[in-house]
């Protein structure tokens, strides 16, 4: 089924959109107890430099609850109007930004090699998926996103360049804030006194974009420390076998 004609007019303009309310507040609240939980016991500090949030990997594959998010029919009939049929979930995280966390440098998630410029931007090889369970709010920690930057063909903004245009968008709790992985954006920075918490789900076109054969799998562990550095990064074994970004950078 196609998307709302409003939510896609947005994204192929701007490179994002919010569907607010996809689940209730009391579903939403329930999954920030989830991902408050999860961080507890998997979370670590997301670290560039400096922490900018609490990072908790694949948490899909830690509460099964979660599964219902990954294909969720209002979300995924966005997904597939602009992907296709054919994706993928390249990952999926939870973000959780505390009190005093700072805003996170405006980036992009599709690397240049991939990148589309001007018009073609419209027709994007990856999006992710922000389940707002706290909701978001302009002191919270909202994402921020420069409109329109899915068309530049910088990956970021230009050294020396100011980026004076930048939103954040908000939604109440279970909101999804849905945008094309070519949009610069950033975490923002937490100025209240509550964790906000949020899962991104990461979607990509599939045929070309994963192993075809995992190497990771049946790779004998105790042959990694013998593999020259360049095996390593053309196996994507860089930090060992079986990690679990395996199929990514």
């Amino acid at each position: 089924m196609a998307p709302d004609a409003q939510a896609a007019f947005e994204i192929e303009t701007f490179g994002f959109t919010v569907l607010e309310s996809v689940v209730d507040a009391a579903t939403a609240a329930r999954y920030s107890e989830i991902c408050a939980g999860l961080d507890a016991r998997h979370g670590t500090d997301y670290v560039h430099q400096e922490a900018y949030a609490r990072h908790v990997m694949s948490v899909q594959t830690l509460d099964r609850n979660l599964l219902d998010l990954v294909d969720h029919p209002v979300v995924l009939d966005v997904l597939e109007h602009f992907l296709g049929p054919q994706i993928i979930l390249g990952s999926m995280n939870a973000r959780n930004v505390r009190p005093g966390d700072p805003g996170q440098p405006l980036h992009s998630d599709v690397p240049p090699p991939l990148r589309k410029a001007g018009t073609a931007g419209t027709h994007p090889v990856m999006f992710n998926a922000v389940w707002m369970f706290d909701g978001f709010t302009g002191t919270n920690g909202a994402t921020r996103i420069v409109p329109g930057s899915h068309l530049a063909e910088a990956v970021e903004p230009p050294a020396g360049m100011t980026v004076p245009w930048v939103v954040q968008p908000t939604g109440p709790p279970g909101s999804v804030l849905v945008f094309n992985g070519q949009c610069w954006h950033g975490g923002g920075a937490n100025h209240s006194d509550r964790v906000r918490h949020a899962v991104f789900a990461h979607y990509r076109v599939s045929p070309w974009m994963r192993f075809q054969c995992d190497p990771h799998a049946g790779f004998p562990a105790e042959w990694w420390d013998d593999l020259r550095p360049r095996q390593r990064e053309l196996l994507r074994m860089e930090t060992g076998v079986g990690q679990p970004n395996s199929s990514d950078y």
